[in-house]
């Protein structure tokens, strides 16, 4: 995801890179679910130091939900 220099996402840069295991409507439906999270804790912005914007300007997360069961 991309993020503006005010610490929120970008709006359409959330997006599932890739993904192993299982099938794909999990993939599908796990990537939605953390979609959901990241958008709405943003609601402030990310507290990000505004003179290292350039280090956190692109973000790219992993999110690992095979023991969320």
């Amino acid at each position: 995801m991309q993020m503006t220099p005010e610490g929120k996402v970008k709006p359409g840069s959330l997006r599932l890179i890739s993904s192993q295991g299982g099938a794909d409507s999990a993939a599908k439906t796990a990537f939605q679910a953390a979609r959901r999270a990241v958008l709405r804790c943003q609601k402030g912005g990310y507290n990000l130091p505004t003179e290292k914007y350039e280090h956190w300007r692109e973000i790219e997360m992993t999110f690992n939900p095979e023991k969320m069961r």
